[in-house]
């Protein structure tokens, strides 16, 4: 008698609609009714770094969530939390400097913050957290992590010396960033620098040009063109300063203009969360690892995956960011390793064909291609992820046939 198939779905949320969790279900219902034989499914609903990163980490490991208050990225207070697992911190930036926390009518990276991060990793030192990890996708800012740095004690001062900043209830955004031009860490809280650092991101973008944090990430976070470029040349700004800083921080007695700095704005996922990706690498000296290989470590699904007849993953969108170091790029690669079939569910599919040989795959089934329009696409995700997983389940019968049994 033959065993029953092994298939492993390992997917992101449907953003808008439905959570990674509830995606892997239905697509799992829906298999097991098409195919109307016993099937062996595992699900792992997973994150690269966004939202959802702490449930997914909570699903995988004893841990114990700590509660604070934060600020938002308007610098409004509100409920946050951490995990704590022995000894380690775990955090996740969206849920105190998140897009998720935000009206669309409020989105503007000009004027939010990543100071609540900054306050949760204050928060993680306060436990006494021996080791930090930090997923950073899903964030609203665009500040180069400089609102976080304030929240740990860094100071940014103007031409004049004047700290920026630094009035009742001034928090750092992206349009301050031009106006540094020295940065004061005397005051940041030491305990940093004797911490490890991890840092989960779901992109692997540069912190500027074409390809970086601003032109790639800010108009989904409400930038309009003008504020585009205000915002880049900000960033620019700030990684000279941040360059000349580390530069004259780790020269003994340099009184010349010849340094040699640090320029870190190239290094992959400096980018990510718009430059805070870049802030923890240059000023806490963090590990920048991609998000996908941080959560499948943690939820064992490369072994899952190893072990498996067909992998499934998925998300809402697949996109030009896919290929950038998030999710179904990582699954992708770790199921060619195995040389196991990976089939693809998303929402939306705007790849090009040329895009599309960038992942290696062998079906795509989208649900836009049974609804009307996106609106329609996001209201009835639920009904119809699992009307093309049970019309999917027909393909399973080849894998079948395929398989040899002994």
């Amino acid at each position: 008698m033959a065993l029953p198939l092994k298939i492993v779905i390992v997917t992101d949320k449907f953003k808008g609609s439905l959570k990674s969790s509830e995606a892997a279900e239905i697509i799992s219902e829906g298999l097991r009714e098409g195919f109307g034989r016993e099937l062996e499914i595992k699900v792992i609903p997973i994150a690269d770094g966004g939202d959802g990163f702490l449930d997914t980490i909570a699903g995988a490991i004893v841990c114990d969530e700590i509660k604070t208050t934060v600020l938002d990225p308007l610098g409004r207070k509100i409920n946050s939390s951490l995990l704590m697992s022995e000894g380690r911190a775990i955090i996740e930036m969206a849920k105190a400097s998140g897009l998720q926390l935000l009206s669309p009518k409020e989105y503007n990276p000009l004027k939010t913050t990543s100071f609540g991060l900054g306050e949760l990793i204050e928060k993680a030192l306060k436990e006494e957290a021996k080791e930090i990890l930090i997923g950073i996708g899903g964030s609203a800012t665009n500040d180069c992590g400089t609102g976080m740095l304030q929240a740990l004690g860094y100071r940014f001062l103007d031409n004049k010396g004047k700290k920026i900043g630094s009035g009742p209830g001034e928090l750092m955004n992206g349009a301050l960033l031009s106006s540094i031009c020295t940065i004061d860490d005397s005051q940041m809280n030491p305990a940093l620098h004797k911490k490890k650092i991890t840092v989960a991101c779901d992109v692997t973008n540069p912190l500027i040009g074409p390809e970086g944090a601003t032109y790639v990430y800010g108009p989904q976070k409400g930038a309009t063109k003008q504020q585009l470029e205000e915002l880049e040349e900000g960033a620019k700004s700030f990684s000279a300063v941040t360059e000349k800083h580390l530069g004259f921080s780790s020269s003994f007695l340099c009184d010349s203009q010849n340094y040699i700095g640090f320029d870190l704005s190239d290094f992959p996922g400096a980018g990510a969360a718009g430059g805070v990706g870049f802030a923890l690498k240059s000023f806490l000296n963090a590990d920048l690892l991609q998000g996908w290989r941080v959560t499948t470590e943690l939820t064992h699904a490369e072994k899952a995956i190893s072990e498996a007849d067909l992998v499934i993953t998925g998300e809402g969108r697949l996109d030009a960011q896919s290929l950038s170091g998030k999710l179904i790029s990582g699954i992708s690669h770790i199921a060619m390793h195995y040389k196991k079939p990976l089939w693809i569910f998303c929402g939306e599919n705007t790849l090009t064909q040329e895009q599309e040989k960038k992942i290696v795959f062998d079906k795509i089934f989208t649900i836009s291609k049974e609804a009307k329009n996106l609106s329609d696409s996001i209201s009835k995700a639920r009904g119809i992820l699992r009307k093309i997983s049970v019309s999917a389940a027909t393909f399973l019968n080849g894998l079948q046939s395929n398989r040899q049994t002994f």
